[in-house]
């Protein structure tokens, strides 16, 4: 599912994507180079270049929150902030705290957002 090429129309759902990925992985001080690498990986799927996502983690606050029109969309993109989360085999509370920030903005049923998250304990 994360390496599902997705339709470079709507920019500005990615691009919020990818903001919301980078503050994830920036949320216990640092990158680690597994989660720099899955950034990458999912920022190329999305049709982003390089150059696209360091213009992105500098301009972090400047990125606004755009929520996905479609609900599976929704919980593809909290997937793979709990994949990010849990890659570097170590889940920082406030890692998960963020997710579960992310899952309200995402609109997610609670028993949704509980029964992902427990995938990854």
């Amino acid at each position: 599912m994360i390496f599902k090429k997705k339709d470079k129309s709507d920019n500005s759902v990615n691009i919020s994507h990818l903001k919301n990925l980078m503050v994830l992985a920036l949320a216990d001080g640092h990158l680690a180079e597994i989660e720099e690498h899955l950034l990458l990986a999912i920022a190329h799927r999305l049709g982003l270049e390089d150059k696209d996502v360091a213009e992105i983690k500098m301009n972090l606050d400047q990125v606004s929150f755009v929520l996905p029109e479609k609900y599976e969309d929704r919980v593809d993109q909290f997937n793979e902030l709990l994949t990010l989360m849990a890659i570097d085999g170590h889940i920082d509370p406030e890692e998960e705290q963020i997710c579960r920030d992310f899952a309200e903005k995402y609109e997610l049923m609670d028993h949704v957002t509980e029964s992902m998250i427990s995938k990854y304990r």
